[in-house]
């Protein structure tokens, strides 16, 4: 049996740290295949969703595990519902890799978030070839943003370099918040045990 994982490439840190796990211990016997759509796609949804239904239309596997909060296209349900897929009911990213961690937060308070994925490609998702000036990312992130909140998940070291880098272009405090990589493990587990067992 063959899985596939149709993922958005800002997972990548995250996921394949996951994905050596499961194979190093073991937990499955189908054979699992990956393909990352650009995270840039986010900022125009007809495209991304042309992406998406293009690629699942070229997937040769018995399953397929959309790896996208259920937030990230606003009619993911009503263009989806002709394809056989696992889905998660995460709304986004950060729900997926902070899971119960989130009710830790402020609600009220206007956090932005940074995962690996986010703070390594920061500058193509919020400035995906406009060439944003620092004074106008500094005057947006000001006026909604209270504080930017690191989720870092433990597979690699903080990069101290890209984390004043953001700061400096946005001006906004950054704390870190250690979260692990339990959280989102067990949820891409449980998809592709979702997908083997053949379950919608």
């Amino acid at each position: 049996m063959k899985v596939h994982l149709l993922a958005c490439s800002i997972f990548q840190p995250e996921l394949e740290q996951v994905l050596k796990q499961v194979e190093n211990e073991g937990l499955f016997e189908c054979e699992i295949s990956l393909t990352y759509l650009d995270a840039r796609l986010h900022v125009n949804f007809d495209r991304l969703m042309e992406a998406i239904l293009n690629t699942l239309d070229v997937i040769a596997s018995d399953r397929v595990v959309l790896l996208y909060g259920a937030h990230c296209h606003p009619q993911f349900d009503e263009l989806l519902k002709g394809y056989s897929l696992v889905r998660f009911p995460q709304a986004n990213c950060i729900e997926l890799i902070m899971g119960e961690s989130m009710k830790k937060i402020d609600r009220g308070s206007r956090t932005f978030f940074l995962t690996t994925g986010w703070l390594l490609r920061w500058r193509d998702l919020l400035d995906p070839g406009w060439r944003t000036k620092k004074s106008l990312i500094r005057r947006g992130f000001g006026h909604y943003i209270e504080k930017t909140l690191y989720v870092d998940t433990g597979i690699c070291p903080i990069d101290n370099e890209l984390l004043l880098d953001f700061f400096d272009h946005t001006q906004v405090p950054v704390t870190i918040e250690r979260i692990g990589l339990s959280t989102f493990k067990d949820n891409i587990v449980a998809a592709i045990k979702q997908a083997v067992e053949n379950q919608t």
